[in-house]
C-alpha cells in the first residue's frame, strides 16, 4: 500500500509499505478515503513544529471505510464509513486523571501522523473506540473537518464565553481562522476576520457566517467597526502565530488572547497589565472534553458548513501540489506563496488505489 513518509525536514516520500492489518481484538483497519492537509503537517515538514518520529506516516484529518475489524468491536461493521480520531489518550495517566487527557503522557508512540503512522495512506488501523460512523447523509469530505472543528471547539470552550456582546477578532483566513469564525458565530458572537493575503480573503469572502466581516488588516477593521484604529478589543483568537504582542496590547479590561498557531515565535507581554487588566492569554490544541464528538454532531447537523470550506482535493500521489496550495514547496524546500484561492485542501485517497 501507498503511505507518505516524513523521514526528516523537508525529506518526505511516497512509499510502498505493507499492508496494515488488525493485530488486536480492539483494532479496526480503514481503507482511508480522505485526509486535509494541516497546518502541523506544514509545520512538521518545514521544521518549525519538530515533532513527527522519522519513518512516521503523515497525516490526521480523516474519513474512511472499515475493511477489518477485531472480535471486540461491536458499534462497527464491515463497510461502514467512519471518521477518525487521531489523538489517543490512556485514561490512566496523570494528566488524563487531572482532565487534560489532550496531553496523555502516553501520546508518544500513539499520536496518529506524528508519533503513530498516519492517514496519508491507502490503509489505518487504530483502536475502533476512536472511531465514529458516519451517518448516510454526510459527505466523506465534510467529515474530514471533524478533527480540526474539535480542536476548534476546545479552545472555544477555553474562553469561557458569558457576553455574545463582546468584541471579537480572528485573525487568518485559513481553514483554522474560517473554523474559529464559524464556531464563535454558533455560540452567538459576531466575530470579524483579518487576513492578509488577497487568495485567503477571494475564497473566506465565500464563506463567511451572518454578519461576520473580511478586513485585510487589523487597524482598517478596528477603524471601520468601532470607529478608531486603535480601539480596543474584547477576544482575540490569533491562528497565525505572528501577532500576540499587538494584539495583547489592544486587549480591553478582562480580555482574553488565544493562540492556536503551532510555530515557534516569541513575545513579550507585560505582567501588570495581565493581572491590573485581568488579562488571559490562552493555548489550545487537540481534543477535549468530548470536543471530537460534538465537531462531527456539528457538520452532521449542517451547523458548520465544512464541504464549503474545502476549496481542493487532490489525489496522494499530488501532495506535492496540495502542501504548495498552502505555502509548502516541498520540491522547492520553501515556503511560497499560493498563486490561487485555497482553504483546506484534501487528498484523495481513493484516486490510484490498486
Amino acid at each position: 500500500m501507498r503511505a507518505l513518509k516524513f523521514r526528516d525536514i523537508w525529506d518526505i516520500s511516497l512509499d510502498n509499505v505493507a499492508e496494515l492489518h488488525c493485530e488486536g481484538p480492539d483494532d479496526v483497519v480503514v481503507e482511508l478515503d480522505y485526509c486535509g492537509i494541516c497546518g502541523t503537517d506544514v509545520g512538521i515538514v518545514t521544521g518549525s513544529y519538530a515533532v513527527a518520529v522519522s519513518g512516521t506516516t503523515l497525516g490526521h484529518e480523516s474519513t474512511g471505510r472499515v475493511v477489518e475489524k477485531g472480535e471486540n468491536v461491536r458499534h462497527l461493521a464491515l463497510g461502514d464509513r467512519v471518521v477518525i480520531n487521531p489523538t489517543y489518550s490512556c485514561g490512566e495517566c496523570r494528566l488524563c486523571r487531572i482532565g487534560n487527557p489532550n496531553h496523555c503522557e502516553r501520546k508518544m508512540g500513539t499520536e496518529a501522523g506524528v508519533s503513530y503512522d498516519g492517514c496519508f495512506a491507502d490503509r489505518y488501523r487504530a483502536h475502533g473506540d476512536y472511531m465514529i460512523k458516519l451517518d448516510d447523509h454526510v459527505d466523506s469530505r465534510a467529515a474530514a473537518l471533524t478533527e480540526p472543528l474539535s480542536c476548534v471547539i476546545t479552545g472555544v470552550d477555553a474562553l469561557h464565553l458569558v457576553s455574545t456582546e463582546a468584541r471579537t477578532l480572528v485573525i487568518g483566513a485559513g481553514p483554522m481562522g474560517l473554523l474559529y469564525l464559524w464556531e464563535l458565530y454558533r455560540r452567538g458572537l459576531r466575530p470579524l476576520l483579518v487576513e492578509r493575503s488577497e487568495q485567503r480573503r477571494q475564497f473566506a469572502e465565500q464563506v463567511l457566517p451572518p454578519g461576520s466581516v473580511l478586513y485585510a488588516d487589523l487597524d482598517s477593521a478596528m477603524a471601520a467597526e468601532y470607529g478608531a484604529s486603535d480601539a480596543l478589543i474584547d477576544i482575540a483568537v490569533d491562528t497565525s502565530g505572528h501577532l500576540a504582542k499587538e494584539l495583547f496590547e489592544r486587549l480591553a479590561r478582562g480580555g482574553k488572547l488565544l493562540n492556536v498557531a503551532l510555530k515557534r515565535q516569541f513575545s513579550e507581554l507585560n505582567m501588570l497589565h495581565i493581572a491590573d487588566k485581568s488579562l488571559s492569554v490562552i493555548g489550545s490544541i487537540d481534543s477535549l472534553n468530548n470536543s471530537f464528538e460534538r465537531a462531527y454532531h456539528a457538520i452532521r447537523d449542517g451547523e458548520i458548513p465544512a464541504l464549503k470550506m474545502v476549496s481542493h482535493t487532490l489525489a496522494l500521489e499530488d501532495y506535492q501540489q496540495g502542501f504548495a496550495l498552502i505555502g509548502c514547496d516541498v520540491e522547492k524546500r520553501s515556503f511560497s506563496v499560493p498563486d490561487q484561492p485555497s482553504a483546506k485542501v484534501l487528498l484523495d485517497m481513493t484516486v490510484g488505489r490498486h
